[in-house]
């Protein structure tokens, strides 16, 4: 460790890869800093965690999986401190990764920004691994400008993960190439969910509480993948506001407002388990600084505070909501998705606009179950996160022109990993859109 960085050594990529029984043979992996890889310690990017974490006694389940099929561990990327939400001018024990994208002083966003830069970084990473519990994986792909696979909640293992909300948690896959995700899950999905046929039919959700968003020449990129979707799977839009519909169909007992319903549902599901998944570690160190508790950021220690005052009532109870609130968009939201019309919801993962790691974003201290961030988690439904081109901005830093990439999120019902794969392969085949992208300040697609 120099100056607080990593460095790990490679070995040199032998030039030709085998295949055989072993399909991710030679795929080099670098995995997030909350995993554990056995006999090195895990530091979650904050010296006082690092200082009284001991050895990984083995390697997470989710690791372990690719390793049995040939893959080849590099080593651990930076992530935001203690798994939280970090922009780069709040981070004090370890810098922010570089985003490669742009004039390169672009924030790399998210907890998982590590594992999302290095991919678009570096030829000699084929694949990085993080997780996302509210956007932490899906933010740094947008950011980066790679693809992100989310297999459904609860699919994959978290046995060897630091967790923070085992309830939203869900490892993902990091890659410049379409190809590298569909090859992971196909090692990660349990060999009972069978390969299906993909389906005769198609709904493409559209919610009007997320599009469109205010940057026009994003929108107009996303206009035209829906469209890609829509020839190439025959399916028909359906467009649609969450808050309009919850006002006409509300459960009983629920308020009209959905903001209401939900106003403080994070705080008290979320921040309440992100406290005490971390109960362990403050006991510890107080007991060896006669009581002193250890240094977190501002906006960690504002999590903290917030998820200590939450009862475990009050806990149990935004649970409830949630799940009342689940189960509302399941059977009313895509009620006319059926076993023959399988829902391929459209996200925005942001607006896309400079945030220049030199200026000051901070973490918010509120956040919404509304949001479309949450939508994902709250389901425990997959998605997968597409370059689909870049738009230009005029750089602070260059003082010229720079691009910054666009990535849509496509979310599938939940345990159709397979499926939504397989739809997302056809819309790429016939509509010619490429599927890798390369390094470096550009999405270039190859």
């Amino acid at each position: 460790m120099t100056h607080r960085t990593f460095l790990t050594a490679v070995k040199p990529k032998p030039t030709s890869v085998s295949t055989g029984q072993y399909p991710l043979s030679q795929l080099r992996v670098a995995v997030k800093d909350c995993y554990f890889l056995e006999g090195l310690k895990n530091s979650l990017c904050t010296k006082s965690y690092y200082d009284f974490s001991d050895p990984a006694p083995f390697t997470a389940e989710a690791v372990q999986s690719l390793v049995k099929q040939g893959a080849v561990v590099l080593g651990l990327t930076k992530l935001s401190s203690m798994i939280g939400r970090e922009e780069p001018l709040e981070a004090v024990d370890f810098h922010i990764s570089f985003n490669p994208r742009g004039d390169g002083y672009q924030s790399p966003a998210g907890s998982s920004n590590g594992s999302a830069a290095c991919v678009a970084g570096y030829d000699w990473i084929d694949c990085a691994i993080g997780t996302d519990t509210s956007g932490s994986g899906r933010r740094p792909a947008m950011a980066n400008g790679v693809w992100q696979f989310q297999p459904s909640n609860k699919l994959i293992s978290l046995s060897g993960i630091v967790w923070t909300y085992a309830r939203f948690d869900t490892p993902v896959a990091f890659a410049r190439s379409f190809s590298i995700p569909k090859a992971v899950a196909q090692t990660w999905i349990p060999k009972h969910i069978d390969p299906i046929p993909i389906s005769k039919e198609y709904n493409i959700i559209y919610f009007l509480d997320y599009l469109p968003v205010e940057n026009t020449k994003q929108m107009r990129l996303i206009d035209s993948f829906i469209e890609d979707m829509r020839a190439a799977l025959q399916a028909k839009i359906t467009k649609f506001s969450i808050r309009e519909a919850w006002k006409q169909s509300h459960p009983p007992g629920t308020p009209e407002d959905l903001d209401d319903y939900l106003i403080d549902t994070v705080a008290r599901a979320y921040y309440y388990a992100f406290y005490h998944s971390f109960a362990a570690f403050r006991e510890k160190y107080a007991e060896k600084h006669s009581g002193k508790p250890p240094y977190v950021l501002p906006s960690l220690q504002y999590r903290w505070e917030t998820g200590a005052a939450v009862s475990e009532e009050q806990h149990k109870d935004a649970v409830q909501r949630m799940d009342i609130y689940k189960e509302w968009l399941l059977t009313t939201m895509l009620a006319e998705s059926t076993s023959e019309a399988e829902p391929l919801v459209v996200l925005p993962i942001g607006n896309v606009a400079p945030n220049y790691r030199d200026e000051s974003s901070p973490s918010p201290r509120w956040q919404s179950a509304l949001d479309q961030l949450f939508l994902p988690p709250i389901l425990g439904a997959l998605d997968i996160a597409i370059p689909i081109g870049e738009v230009p901005y005029e750089s602070k830093i260059t003082e010229g022109t720079e691009y910054l990439p666009v990535v849509i999120d496509i979310m599938g019902a939940a345990t159709k990993d397979l499926e939504l794969l397989q739809a997302i392969e056809k819309i790429m085949d016939v509509s010619g859109r490429p599927t890798t992208v390369t390094t470096g300040s550009r999405v270039k697609h190859e």
